[in-house]
């Protein structure tokens, strides 16, 4: 799947991660090459930001956001929770199938 295959409310993830975070946009967006649906591509999106929650600076560090990016742990956990919430509203539908 391409990332032009998901529904707007789906890529509007990717936009907001891009607000904040370039290389955690260029992540959520490689994902898609790896799934068949737009539901598989959520399900994948919700894992991988429940590990940036669980381990932030972990996150921070492997990728070197505060030099690169001026991220900092705080703020990357901040837009991971925000992000995770916007996959449940975005999932909601499917998840009533």
């Amino acid at each position: 799947m391409d990332t032009d295959d998901l529904s707007e409310k789906a890529y509007s993830i990717i936009v907001h991660a891009a607000r904040v975070c370039d290389t955690l946009k260029a992540e959520l967006g490689a994902l898609s090459l790896e799934c068949e649906n737009e539901d598989m591509w959520l399900r994948r999106v919700q894992s991988h930001l429940r590990k940036i929650v669980e381990d932030p600076d972990e996150y921070v560090e492997y990728w070197n956001l505060e030099e690169e990016d001026g991220i900092n742990v705080s703020q990357i956990k901040k837009l991971a929770l925000d992000l995770s919430r916007q996959v449940n509203e975005t999932r909601s539908p499917f998840m009533n199938t």
